[in-house]
């Protein structure tokens, strides 16, 4: 995956980690599970049945404010 098609796209929790090298699939996991209303409300984070998609802009956003 080269830096362009990271930017702006749309994840799994699995995609996600593989595109950040900082972050692993548990400490995503972790991450939405403590704040999942949140996600949700502010769009970072949505399902396509059962499916968890999250939009990797808005959830790097997200995880810096909320430091």
């Amino acid at each position: 995956m080269n830096d362009t098609s990271k930017q702006g796209s749309i994840h799994t929790v699995q995609t996600l980690a593989d595109a950040e090298p900082g972050m692993t699939t548990g400490r995503i996991q972790w991450f939405i599970i403590e704040n999942r209303a949140a996600l949700i409300d502010a769009g970072v984070v949505f399902y396509l049945g059962k499916r968890l998609l999250i939009d990797r802009d808005k959830f790097l956003s997200f995880l810096k404010t909320s430091q």
